[in-house]
């Protein structure tokens, strides 16, 4: 396996892996390779323990000799030589195209050959620069375009930045992490580009060393500008401080501002605090659906303020509050209307009584021909009579009317027979008449007329 080591040409410049040759140098040791047509001073970084030669690329460059004091006092020479060409080469640049800044220049050992970087437009054609500055520096030159953080790299140690230390990228920083505002948002920074740019122009390439660090410091809390709601009501974050571990927020409704403590609302939120869209993406539609299946599964009663009128003609039927007779109607218009007292039962009598009419037909006829008998037979006397509490008809009656109402009676069974017995009264279409009769007589029960009921009117 062939051994390889890395080596640096400038201070916190990219490492270069080149093979040792028949040299073993040690860490820190000052080497001489070959490089672009000429020799260029390096030293080693890395061992050749410390490298994985699998994951090295090839071919490799080789290691000339170790450097001698010769070697390292031409590449101090070169390097004064090249400070003094920088201010020359940018005024010579600068007639040309005056965007151009130029960033370095390094000499090689012998001075033949020189490589300078700097920064201009892109897509640009830079044929005539490199034509101008052979002229001028009286060497093969290289130009070769770069960025800005490339041209504030190439200043050197002892640079300071605006933290009042020496710039990350010349001292130890070997290459450029991406940098975002967003960086700076998670921190807590204003985006001022006065503060958080550095000498480049460029976003300060410290922004990328912390953001981790406060992202997990702020967890899962909410972020600045995010909408909440809370027991007091709807509230937006006004500020997130990670590292006093705080949250400031203002109520919509009061447009009080509250500071809670981080591990406080950590514990709450989810539960008690909860992010705006949650309810209106989620809970809401949850509950109207909820509030949908409950009315179609769940029935609502409603109570019946009005009792729905009964049917012509059906009060008779059982159950029903017209069907039951009132024991307490004995006068008024009620039993005006009923035709006396018991008239609701009378009434049914007679309906039921049709379905057995076929059965007491000589009796029917019996008792018609005695109450048509008793109808001529009538005198004209008109008797004298009081109603009593009940509806009775207290005195004696003759005539015509009287005559017909004891016809109604005695067609009723409501008469005594000639054994002093009360006979039955028989239900049927004689119990209308009987009611028809005490109609006509001023709505009491009728007692009969004066000759042959009058004992029993005295009575």
């Amino acid at each position: 396996m062939v051994d390889v080591v890395g080596i640096r040409y400038v201070t916190a410049g990219p490492i270069d892996y080149c093979g040792p040759g028949d040299v073993q140098p040690g860490l820190g040791d000052y080497v001489v390779v070959e490089k672009d047509g000429g020799e260029q001073l390096a030293w080693v970084v890395l061992t050749p323990d410390q490298v994985v030669s699998a994951t090295i690329e090839r071919p490799l460059r080789m290691i000339e000799r170790l450097a001698t004091e010769d070697d390292v006092a031409a590449w101090r020479r070169q390097k004064e030589r090249a400070e003094e060409d920088i201010g020359r080469a940018q005024d010579e640049a600068a007639q040309t195209d005056p965007r151009v800044r130029v960033a370095s220049i390094v000499f090689d050992l012998s001075g033949e050959h020189g490589e300078m970087t700097f920064t201009g437009r892109d897509n640009t054609s830079y044929a005539w620069l490199r034509r101008d500055m052979s002229v001028l520096l009286d060497a093969d030159v290289h130009v070769e375009l770069v960025g800005d953080r490339d041209r504030a790299k190439a200043m050197g140690p002892g640079v300071m930045g605006v933290c009042g230390r020496e710039l990350c990228c010349t001292s130890w920083m070997t290459s450029f992490p991406s940098v975002s505002i967003r960086m700076a948002k998670d921190q807590g920074l204003a985006p001022n580009p006065s503060k958080i740019s550095g000498l480049c122009g460029r976003l300060l390439c410290c922004l990328s060393f912390e953001v981790e660090a406060y992202k997990e410091l702020r967890g899962d809390l909410p972020k600045t500008g995010k909408r909440v709601t809370t027991p007091s009501g709807r509230a937006k974050v006004l500020s997130v401080d990670a590292l006093a571990q705080k949250v400031r927020m203002r109520l919509d409704e009061t447009g009080e501002i509250i500071e809670i403590p981080a591990d406080e609302l950590r514990q709450q939120y989810g539960t008690v605090v909860r992010p705006e869209e949650l309810e209106s993406t989620i809970e809401e539609p949850a509950r109207a659906e909820a509030d949908a299946l409950a009315r179609n599964t769940i029935a609502v009663l409603e109570p019946v303020t009005e009792r729905p009128a009964s049917a012509p003609g059906r009060s008779w039927e059982r159950g029903t509050p017209s069907s039951k007779p009132s024991t307490e109607q004995g006068s008024g218009a009620g039993s005006r209307r009923s035709g006396g007292p018991g008239g609701g039962a009378a009434k049914r009598r007679r309906r039921r009584s049709r379905s057995g009419a076929a059965g007491a037909g000589g009796d029917r006829a019996a008792t018609t021909e005695q109450g048509s008998t008793a109808i001529g037979q009538g005198s004209t006397a008109v008797g004298q009579g009081s109603e009593g509490p009940r509806g009775e008809v207290v005195g004696q009656a003759s005539g015509p009317q009287a005559s017909g109402q004891r016809s109604a009676q005695q067609t009723a069974g409501g008469e005594e027979g000639a054994s002093g017995e009360p006979k039955r009264r028989r239900r049927g279409r004689r119990g209308g008449r009987r009611r028809r009769g005490r109609g006509e007589s001023g709505g009491g029960e009728p007692q009969g007329d004066g000759q042959q009921d009058g004992s029993s009117g005295a009575e």
